[in-house]
């Protein structure tokens, strides 16, 4: 196909789980490429994408949320310098076992999860703020207000990229 439709689909029982955009060996894969699949997996209710040139291989799962958010699951360069056994622990979620079982989903749960912006959160959050907040005090005796340790984390402990 061309234009504005996927090469190749997965299809698991029926449905279809993943589209596949193929482009030749040497062509430096990239985000006009992705906006290429991205449409039509958003037309069909497909969350995963996939972009190869052959020798790089890059996952992509698509929010159902309006706009429409690409986050990079993994990327598998072949010709890279990592170890055959990274970039086959990486290639098996695209094996038919591994879709089977929506090990892929699981990965990209882990992953979001994990985060920075997931663990800033956290970190900001009322009870673990509180809970620092009593921590502190019983440690060292010194009384800080919740907006204080905020600041704090904010300004000191927390990466511009871990707040939301």
């Amino acid at each position: 196909m061309k234009g504005e439709f996927a090469d190749f689909g997965i299809r698991m029982d029926g449905e279809s789980q993943a589209f596949i955009e193929v482009k030749r060996v040497g062509t430096k894969i990239g985000p006009k490429h992705l906006r290429q699949i991205q449409s039509y997996c958003a037309n069909e209710g497909v969350q995963w994408m996939i972009l190869t040139n052959g020798s790089e291989w890059q996952v992509y799962h698509l929010s159902d949320t309006v706009p429409l958010v690409n986050e990079l699951l993994f990327s598998v360069d072949l010709l890279g310098p990592e170890g055959p056994a990274a970039k086959i622990s990486k290639l098996f979620y695209l094996s038919r076992e591994a879709m089977k079982r929506n090990q892929m989903e699981e990965l990209w749960k882990a992953k979001r999860a994990t985060c920075p912006q997931a663990l800033g959160e956290l970190l900001r959050s009322p009870a673990l703020i509180e809970a620092m907040r009593k921590e502190l005090r019983r440690r060292t005796g010194y009384k800080i207000e919740a907006g204080e340790i905020i600041r704090l984390l904010d300004e000191t402990v927390l990466r511009p990229d871990c707040l939301q």
